[in-house]
Order: structure tokens, then sequence, then C-alpha cells
């Protein structure tokens, strides 16, 4: 019989990397039979033997997630461990095509990291999405978004407008220059990169910014299941699974989500399920294949604005009825939107100093809307596609690509009858064509100095038919075909800071949703917006990581800016309102007070995140009267965001937030402004994961304004002074989630 000592004994190596495959040092590597602990070496390799050819190993190190994984005695992988802070200046980006250290970007970035985006209750991306400097994200009711960037807000009625969104490198907006953010749960998302200011000379259309989402989980060799529940007030529920399997050579992960909530006001109910699987194929050392399918199915009812007197007499009604409209209860006023999205990338690369990067969409979407004045229905189906070929040899970077989008849209409105599609008033098919080329150039010159000059051409067309009316007839609008140029110069001071200046052009059309707005009509006048943005970056870290300052300055010259409008029916239609001008700062810090492993508490920081803007209109007269220097409606000239983050060693943690934003304006003739309010979240949890196959992650969390009643999304420029939509004053939520990991 063999006694233990005789046993056989497999040899383990492997290499521990940050999200730059750089190596890291003093890694803890730890396993549970035998018990050990060891670190990584200066190249962050690691080795050890154990009885057992497949064992689980845990990974963890200050300032970055940890991490178990299960390997075999003949790999070597190379594990990639993720920074865990909410907004750190070292995390690679890839904005702009760079792929490098946020501080070695001339532009204004932030990260939002999955555990940033799970810090609150894990109901809506609202709360994280607001503590980031300079963007703000309304929610008029559960499912309701609305998003700005440097306060490009008044063109969103609802949804998101003017701002560019990608998924996984493919659009995400459509040809139609919308974006349904809100069929998005936090499960599908693991990361957020925000680009701030115009980004025409890469991304085309846009003034505001531009969002890059990622929900790859990487390549480190894992198999697991996650499962999460979490409850709350008003009826909220959110419950999610996925399964994730990576290797060293891709990954699969299929997830389902589905969240519901009753809302705090009547006729808020909500209703979300979400399925959607990403895959990543390294099919030789040069072909990666990347696939991203995803189904939403979401329902959410509307309330209605309410005016001031009567959220003051009850904020958790609906809107009442008004003349000849009823209510939005008895016209059972929601949206209900069921969207089908697959896209497709393949990355070859040809040697290296030359890639390409392709990617594929297809996408259909069935939009029903029954408001207090009308039942709207319509189908949407885009293709898309973009590619870019980037070159690299020092100290030359250049990236060349085009992107091309088509979509066709059926719509048809009807009287609205208690909820049910009453008389055709319109039949309309409406097709959007657009495409932009671009070219991006980089330098990278002595004395520190990097130059980036980039341009791209873009041009747009809208056709339209109405065949409700016969004999029907076409229109079409087609905008001036637009070069948008940037340059930027970024100078590194010393190892850990640097600072830039950058000048960009931005271009945006009106959307389908504001061309043929809510009154029915093809609006040809409408013009597109263009945008000149001048900013000046500051980015430093100091004391080893431990203090981190971002800063921005900007000045942003906006013309033929889109303003929304209601008539007296209430339908919603937009038009140009003459110039704005908008400078601002974005400030966003943290320093961390403690980071040891040694210590009961491992990690301990405090950060603070400041936005101001000044954002008037110029050149801007209605009718007789004149808003020449009133302040832009919907946009806060101040906000900030603070927070304290502590875990200790026992898993126990705890995260503070605090908000303030600032008094909002709700009409173009500043008659109207909204309170300021205060908000302060709260979240104890109880998280471990030792290296077994099972890891815990138990919280509650609360919520509460100090200023009520208050709304978190405002109806601008409001028929009828009906402005408010109030938001709930306390919530609390509790959850766990379990991460199963298999062999």
């Amino acid at each position: 019989m063999l006694t233990a000592g005789l046993q056989a004994q497999y040899v383990f190596h492997g290499k521990v990397a940050d999200e730059q495959l750089i190596p890291l040092e003093a890694v803890s590597v730890s396993i549970e039979h035998p018990k050990l602990v060891i670190k990584t070496d200066s190249a962050g390799s690691y080795s050890f033997s154990s009885a057992s050819s497949k064992v689980a190993v845990h990974f963890s190190h200050i300032g970055y997630e940890p991490l178990t994984i299960i390997i075999s005695h003949n790999e070597q992988p190379v594990t990639v461990l993720s920074r865990s802070s909410t907004y750190l200046s070292e995390t690679i980006v890839n904005a702009y095509e760079h792929n490098r250290l946020t501080r070695n970007i001339p532009a204004a970035v932030s990260i939002l990291s999955k555990a940033a985006l799970e810090r609150y209750g894990n109901e809506s991306f609202v709360p994280a999405i607001n503590t980031v400097p300079g963007v703000k994200m309304d929610e008029r009711s559960p499912g309701s978004y609305r998003l700005s960037i440097r306060g490009n807000l008044l063109r969103s009625t609802f949804g998101v407008r003017n701002v560019k969104v990608y998924w996984n490198g493919i659009p995400f907006t459509d040809a139609n220059g919308n974006t349904y953010f809100n069929e998005l749960s936090l499960s599908n998302v693991n990361k957020i990169e925000i680009l701030k200011g115009a980004a025409g000379s890469m991304y085309g259309a846009g003034t505001g910014g531009v969002i890059l989402i990622s929900n790859y989980p990487g390549t480190v060799p894992q198999k697991n299941i996650s499962v999460q529940a979490v409850a709350g007030s008003y009826g909220s529920f959110n419950a999610s699974a996925s399964y994730n399997q990576s290797s060293a050579t891709g990954c699969n992960t299929i997830s389902f989500s589905h969240q519901q909530s009753d809302g705090y006001r009547r006729q808020t109910n909500m209703r979300r399920d979400v399925a959607n699987y990403t895959g990543l194929y390294e099919l030789s050392s040069r072909q990666q294949l990347r696939a991203n399918v995803f189904y939403s199915d979401l329902y959410y009812q509307t309330p209605g604005g309410l005016t001031l007197a009567e959220m003051k007499a009850d904020p958790r009604q609906a809107r009442p009825a008004a003349g000849i409209f009823n209510g939005a209860e008895a016209q059972q006023a929601a949206l209900y939107l069921k969207t089908m999205y697959a896209g497709l990338g393949y990355d070859y690369t040809f040697n290296e100093h030359w890639k390409n990067t392709t990617s594929l969409y297809v996408s259909n979407t069935n939009f029903k809307n029954p408001t207090i004045r009308n039942y709207e229905r319509k189908t949407e189906q885009g293709i898309g596609f973009r590619t870019l070929t980037k070159y690299s040899h020092k100290p030359f970077t250049t990236v060349i690509g085009a992107e091309y989008q088509y979509g066709f849209t059926n719509t048809s409105t009807f009287g609205n009858r208690f909820g049910n599609a009453d008389t055709l008033q319109f039949h309309d098919e409406i097709d959007a064509r657009q495409y932009n080329m671009f070219f991006q150039a980089e330098a990278k010159l002595p004395a520190d100095l990097s130059i980036i000059a980039g341009i791209s051409y873009n041009n747009f067309h809208y056709g339209f038919i109405r065949l409700s009316q016969l004999p029907s007839f076409k229109e079409s609008s087609d905008f001036k075909g637009q070069f948008a140029p940037r340059i930027a110069v970024l100078k590194k001071i010393g190892v850990n800071s640097s600072a830039y200046i950058s000048v960009s052009k931005g271009f945006s059309p009106p959307s389908i949703d504001e061309v043929h707005a809510g009154d029915g009509n093809f609006n040809r006048q409408l013009l597109a917006e263009t945008a000149v943005n001048y900013e000046a970056g500051f980015k430093t870290n100091w004391f080893k990581n431990r203090l981190v300052i971002d800063a921005a300055l900007y000045y942003a010259g906006l013309r033929n800016t889109i303003v929304s409008r209601r008539d007296i029916s209430g339908a919603d239609y937009f038009v140009n309102a003459g110039n704005t001008r908008q400078w601002g700062l974005e400030i966003s810090s943290q320093y961390y007070l403690v980071k040891s492993s040694r210590s009961f508490i491992k990690q301990a920081r405090c950060w603070a995140n400041y936005t101001y803007i000044n954002a008037r209109f110029s050149n801007y007269t209605q009718g007789s009267n004149k808003y020449d220097g009133n302040r832009l409606t919907g946009t806060p000239p101040n906000t900030l965001a603070a927070g304290i983050d502590v875990q200790t060693s026992i898993g126990v943690y705890c995260n503070s937030t605090y908000n303030y934003t600032d008094h909002i304006p709700l009409n173009d003739a500043n008659s109207y402004f909204s309170e300021a309010y205060n908000l302060l979240h709260i979240r104890l949890g109880y998280a471990i994961n030792p290296g077994k196959k099972i890891a815990p992650d138990i919280f509650i969390a609360w919520s509460r304004s100090f200023n009520n009643p208050y709304s978190l999304g405002n109806d601008l420029n409001a028929t009828g002074n009906r402005f408010f939509n109030p938001s709930a004053p306390q919530n609390f939520y509790a959850g766990c989630r379990l991460k199963f990991i298999l062999k």
C-alpha cells in the first residue's frame, strides 16, 4: 500500500497578468489541498505541486478582483486579473482604438467596471451612471431611461439620442439614431467606457459622446454557474442566471435575467426578460471570431407628467384626465418593446504591424406605445457593419475604417381607445441610411509628446412614404455630407501624470423619432446639429496609485440645437432652436486610505466626482420671446457624487454614496425649475471567495432622498406645465448571488 508521501505529485506552472498583460508581482496564489499559499515572482510566475491532476486555484491581489479557476497540471495558463476600482485611471480602455492606460489617452474617458455597476441595489444603471462626472441618466419611471453627456438632453423625450453606443465593438445605436438602452440589464454588461464630447472623427454622428459596452468575461480557463436574486420596495424583483465556459482559446456565456416592479406611482408596472449569448473563439494565433446574440422583451407603463400642484397633492398618482383627454390609467399608457439583435465580429492579425477588425449586425424591433392621445405600432429592421484596419510601428500608429447602417421602419398610428388600437390615423414607411469613413494617425514625438489627428466623412439620408393617404406621397431628407476632424496633443509629465489638449468637431442629424415625431408629420425642415469642442485635461496618480485625479475643462459651441416641443394635444415635435454655448469642468478623484492584505480592513477608499456645466442658449427666439442667455433646459449647473468603500478581510464590505443634483430648468423660458435634491445610497454585504467551489455574496441596500417629492426624470417643455415625474423617496433591497465553480 502506498503512503501519502509516495503518491504521484503533479507540478503546476502559470503566470498572472493585468488587463494589459503586464506581469503582476506578489499575487497571492492559494489552493486547498494541500493547504498552500504562495506569491508570484517579478515575472508574474508561480509553481507548486499537488497530488491531484486538477486543482482549484484562488488568486488575490490588492486593487484587483479576486478570482478562482480550475487548472490542470498540463496547462500553463496566463491568468488575467481585473482591476476592482469604481473609477481607476490605470484601467485599460479601448477608446479611439488606443488600448492603453487611461492617462495615456488625450480624451475625457470614464470607466464603470462590473463592481461599480453593481455597488447599489442591482436594479438599474441609473445610480452608477449618475456618479460619472459630466453624465446624467434620467428615469421617469422604472424602465424609462434618458441619457445625456455634458448637458445634451433636450432631444430625448425618452430613450438615448445624440450618443453613439457600441456593444463589444459592434454598433448598438441603429440607423434611425435611436438606442434602446433600457432593453439591457446589468447582467449583460461587464464594463462601460464613456467618451465625453464630440467623437465623430472615429465614431460618426453625435455631439454628446460615445458609450462602449463590453460583456466578454475573458479567456481565463474556468467553468462556472452564477445565480442571483434581489427583492425590494414597491414589488421590485430581479433574478438572473448565467453559465460561463472559458479556456485559453475562447469563451461561451449564456445568461438570462428577469426583472419586474410595481413602481412607486400608479401606472408604473414594469417587466423585462433578457436572454443573451456571447462567444469568443480563437480560431488560430492570427484569427478571432466574436458573437453576440441578444433578445429582450420589455414592458413598462408610463404614468405621465404632473403639474406642481398635482405632485404636491399626491405624488403617487398617474396623470389625471384633463379636457378631452383621459388619464394615463384609463388609456393604459405603456410601452411594449421586443428586440432581437445578433452581431458577429472577426479579427485577423496579418503580422505584428497590421490588424483588421470587421463586424456585422442585424436587428429586429417590435414597438407598441399606447399613449394618452394615440396608439403607435411599428416594426424596425436594421443591418450594419463596421470595419477598421490598424497599422502600428513605433513611433506611428494609423487606423482607417468605415461604417454603414441601414434601417427600415413600418409604422402606424391609431387612436387609443382605453389601451386598444382604434381608428387608423397614419400608416408610413421610413428608410434610413447612413455611412461614415474615418482615418486616424498618431505619432510619438520627443520629450514624451504624442499627437493624434483624425477625420471622418459622414452622410445621412431618410426616405418617407405615407401609405394611408391616397394617392400616397413620398418625401426625403438628405443631410449634406459633413467632415468631422479631431486633433489632440498629449504630454507625459514624469511617470504618473499627463496633460492634453484637443479640438474636435461633431455632427448629429436628427433621429427618425425627431424627423417623424408624435405629431405624425415628416419634418424636412429639421437641420442637423454641429458642434466644435475645445478641451484640456490633466490626469495623475501619486503614492503608488493611492491618489488618482482626473480633470477636464471644455467649451462647446452647438449650432442648430434641436429641442423638443409638445403641442396642445400633447404630441411631441422638434425644432431647431438657434445655438447654445456650453463650458464645463469635470473632476474625479479617489484616495485609498488603506490598501493592505494583512490588516482587518483590506481596503478603504474615498472618492468624489464633481461636474459644473454653464450651458446657455444664444441667438434663440421663439415667436416674440427672446431666450438668449437662458440656461439650457434639463441641465443642472452643479452635480456631486462622493462615497466611501470599505472591504474587510472576513468578507464584510460597505459601499456608501452621496449624490447632489442642482436645480434644473424645465422649460426654455426658464420660468420653471425643479428643486435641487440630495440622495444617499448604502450597501452592506458579505462576500467570500476562499478558493472553494461556491462563492456567495449576500447584501442589503438602502437609498433615500432628503428632498421630497423629487423627480429623477422630468418632462421638458411640457404642455400644461406637466413637468414632474415623482420618484420614490426611499427604497430597500436585499439580495444574494451564488457562483458555483465547476470542474
